[in-house]
């Protein structure tokens, strides 16, 4: 049954418009992409603390300066540190929050993605004019949402398929166990009619008349011995 729905549906989206693949996983470490930005924000805080020289703190402190130098330039090295291990700590703070880097790694795989769809396209076209893909926003919604749920379909088709194949083994093995059941119970009923057959048998020679006689004697022997 989900087979069928999932053909239909298989049928409907290829006769528009491949059905996209899953998303894969984006990756935690930085990407091409985040790591230019990571070493571009770098640079930018070198830059901006560099200007920050003692020449230009000493100035705005000339007292110190002139009197207690090297405690201002102890404080200045300081302060320029601290300054630089903030703005990295907000900087990455940001990163994480916004999600930057799986962003921008998502950014880097959709462009090798497409450059290796124009690379297939191109060997594709083999020299002649390459037919542009149809925009997405010019495809139907019917087509849209069947390409979008042809993932999930088919995840869940293959989940119930396997659930139906586990059934499946376990019906088998129970039709299995019941054959063998009533193997025996036959076994057991046929034995139980033989008993029966060899007590009847038994019960017809002792109603015989001979037998009768027989006992009759017996018991009159008997009654002489103990009388």
């Amino acid at each position: 049954m989900p087979s069928a729905v999932n053909g239909d549906q298989n049928g409907k989206a290829s006769s528009r418009s491949p059905s996209p693949a899953p998303a894969p996983p984006v990756a935690e470490s930085p990407g091409p992409r985040a790591a230019a930005l990571e070493r571009i924000f770098a640079q930018a805080l070198d830059a901006t603390v560099k200007r920050c020289s003692y020449a230009n703190f000493a100035a705005c402190f000339p007292t110190p300066a002139h009197y207690v130098p090297e405690n201002l330039d102890a404080f200045w090295r300081d302060f320029t540190g601290r300054v630089g291990d903030a703005a990295t700590a907000n900087f990455n703070q940001i990163l994480a929050a916004r999600n930057v880097v799986q962003s921008l790694n998502s950014l880097d795989t959709l462009v090798q993605d497409a450059k290796k769809r124009k690379e297939q396209a191109e060997a594709k076209a083999n020299g002649g004019p390459i037919e542009p893909p149809t925009p997405p926003h010019t495809l139907p919604a019917q087509t849209l949402t069947l390409a979008h749920l042809q993932p999930f379909l088919s995840a869940q088709t293959q989940t119930l398929e396997f659930q139906l194949s586990k059934t499946q083994q376990a019906n088998t093995q129970l039709l299995s166990e019941i054959e063998a059941q009533r193997a025996e119970l036959a076994a057991l009923v046929n034995g139980l009619e033989h008993v029966v057959r060899d007590l009847e048998g038994s019960v017809e020679m002792l109603s015989q008349d001979d037998v009768q006689n027989l006992t009759r004697e017996v018991l009159d022997i008997d009654k002489d011995l103990t009388g």
